[in-house]
């Protein structure tokens, strides 16, 4: 059975993450804009409220004295049919007395801003540029303030509330939610919600709850049941039925424990996605096949232990092993994608598990054969051609690289 050596993987995903961070500058600066639509206090008008988080791991920090400093160039846009009527440009520096800190991919910095615009669709276009490094990234996204155009009544998104999960231990058994958060304007009086929450679009949970509305804008939260939820991302949809008129909003989620890599979206598809650790003999089959059978607190305390283990430097916030292999699962989305998600794919395979090609021979147009690439690992002296059989870009190994899969 044909098994990459388990030190040279570690050998191999830890010098990744030098040469990642080598190669930090030609990438585009990491960050996410969340953005909130409500009610407006003024008459005609919605109220676009946005928070930009950049990890501190995407930016530069320089030490100044007894900090460490990070500035940030910051440009807002915002535009109805091409036209900008609205933004902002400015300057943000970021200080902290913790290297750990200014270089953990689990510690942010949040910029608030807050517009209020007329009822219309609002293309909104961000840019953040790291002044030290020049390194920059942009962000879009459609503001759909269109929502309380011509409305008797105004209801805003439902999002979820930024605060940690709460336990109410008056229940037997102690019972966790959270609590999500919508607005609403231009009705007074008890009013019925209903909320479900759906798993893939399959609905998996319903409830209704009651609200005392008040005719000026404001904002309402209501608590959801978390017990038997997965660590995984899920969609809340809010609905209310007020003078014959059924509105309704919708919201994703994610159930996350304390640390959480910001790369790991699903706790069970991580673990599905650890099987070329368990190719390469990096895990054990017994472990990994109890880690795939388990679900819930079960699954994120095996999972936990395992990368606890094999962290290389125990000691710091971040475990570079298990970032750079999900950084590489992450870039094997982004890169191979097509029938099958990139990961799960040959050349995603052979990314994860190898890291970036030294070279890349391609041969898109030889008539003589169909399709095919070779990537080159010079320091490996290893090779691997995948060839597009069908024509439709879903390149193969032509060689098989292990004797068996999982």
């Amino acid at each position: 059975m044909k098994y990459i050596n388990k030190i040279l993987l570690l050998i191999l995903l830890a010098g990744a993450s030098v040469l990642f961070a080598a190669n930090r500058d030609e990438e585009p600066i990491r960050f996410q804009v969340d953005h909130r639509i409500r009610p407006s206090d003024k008459a005609g008008y919605g109220q676009l409220e946005m928070t930009i988080k950049v990890p501190n791991k995407s930016i530069l920090f320089k030490k100044s004295g007894e900090d460490f400093e990070a500035r940030l160039d910051v440009t807002i846009s915002i535009l109805h049919d091409g036209k900008k009527i609205a933004g902002d440009t400015w300057f943000e520096t970021i200080t902290t007395r913790s290297y750990d800190k200014s270089i953990a991919s689990n510690q942010f910095t949040e910029l608030k801003k807050t517009y209020d615009l007329n009822t219309e669709d609002m293309e909104v276009v961000v840019y953040v540029a790291d002044i030290f490094t020049q390194r920059k990234g942009k962000k879009e996204f459609t503001a759909e303030l269109s929502l309380f155009k011509d409305m008797a009544w105004s209801l805003g998104e439902v999002f979820p509330a930024d605060e940690p999960i709460h336990v109410d231990s008056t229940q037997n058994p102690p019972v966790r939610y959270i609590r999500f958060i919508f607005s609403a304007a231009g009705k007074e009086g008890k009013e019925k919600f209903t909320f479900r929450i759906f798993d893939d679009g399959k609905k998996i949970r319903e409830g209704y709850f009651f609200v005392n509305l008040k005719k000026s804008p404001r904002d309402y939260a209501f608590p959801v049941s978390i017990d038997e939820l997965g660590y995984k991302t899920y969609t809340l949809e809010l609905s209310a039925m007020i003078d014959d008129e059924e509105i309704r909003r919708s919201t994703r989620f994610q159930i996350r424990w304390e640390d959480m890599s910001t790369l790991i979206h699903d706790l069970d598809l991580a673990v599905r996605q650890m099987r070329y650790l368990r190719m390469t003999n990096f895990i054990q089959a017994d472990e990994y096949q109890k880690m795939l059978n388990t679900t819930g607190d079960e699954q994120k305390k095996l999972f936990q232990d395992y990368w606890k283990r094999n962290d290389p430097s125990p000691t710091t916030r971040n475990n570079e092993l298990m970032n750079e292999y999900f950084h590489r699962i992450e870039l094997a989305n982004q890169q191979f994608s097509g029938f099958l998600d990139g990961w799960e794919s040959d050349r995603g395979m052979i990314y994860t598990i190898f890291g970036e090609p030294d070279d890349v021979e391609q041969h898109t147009f030889d008539l003589s054969t169909k399709p095919y690439i070779i990537w080159y690992y010079h320091n490996l002296n290893r090779q691997f051609v995948f060839m597009d059989y069908t024509g439709f870009g879903d390149y193969q190994l032509t060689d098989p690289v292990f004797d068996v899969t999982y």
